[in-house]
């Protein structure tokens, strides 16, 4: 299943305060949701994990990253990542071009597209569903992204090597009924109301069997 994706949001910084953070993949990897780079293996590959959470069960995603494009003049970034279960029940590939653009206040928009394709268990949620997913991370990823630049901004660390603990799981429940809700309001709005109680209880439910 091939799905394509163009998102875009907007930060105050200039784009080549911007250019500094988006060009340091270790960077732009921690701020997707679960998403760690582990090693880096030269130039342009680094292999990395995405953790997801269900119950108190956590299953690794391990991948590996190509930088195909670093433009520093056009502002521009192209990797391809491809990665695999590790229990080999699912799989998942993307081409993605980031790109930034000057806005007339001074800001920058970050454009994004993506090609990704999904195989096995991954496949069986559906493109409805796979797009809401994505919609989700990226909202999750474009507020990461705004706030640990902000933060190494204000602390002087911008451009300096990534530090810290590794990420908080993607809580795979959270995420999918989230995505499920959204599907169902562009499909059935008036039957929307309805089932988000349900589904709101469901989603809390592996979390109290877990406590």
């Amino acid at each position: 299943m091939g799905i394509r994706i163009e998102k875009s949001f907007q930060v105050e910084e200039p784009v080549e305060v911007v250019w500094v953070f988006l060009s340091d993949i270790r960077k732009v990897g921690s701020c997707v949701p679960g998403a760690q780079i582990t090693e880096q293996v030269d130039e342009s590959h680094y292999k990395g994990t995405i953790s997801v959470k269900v119950g108190p069960a956590v299953t690794d995603f391990k991948g590996e990253v190509e930088i195909a494009r670093l433009d520093p003049q056009e502002h521009v970034l192209e990797m391809v990542a491809k990665g695999q279960d590790v229990r080999g029940k699912g799989s998942a590939s993307m081409k993605m071009t980031g790109s930034l653009h000057p806005l007339p206040d001074g800001g920058t928009e970050v454009k994004s597209i993506s090609e990704v394709s999904v195989m096995g268990i991954l496949a069986q949620m559906g493109g409805r569903v796979i797009n809401e997913v994505s919609n989700i991370m990226f909202q999750k990823f474009a507020k990461n992204f705004q706030e640990k630049l902000e933060q190494e901004i204000e602390s002087g660390t911008l451009g300096e090597a990534e530090t810290g603990i590794g990420p908080k799981p993607i809580n795979a429940v959270s995420v999918a009924f989230s995505a499920i809700k959204a599907a169902m309001k562009r499909k059935h709005p008036a039957e929307a109301g309805d089932s988000e109680k349900a589904a709101a209880e469901a989603e809390d439910e592996p979390e109290r069997k877990a406590q």
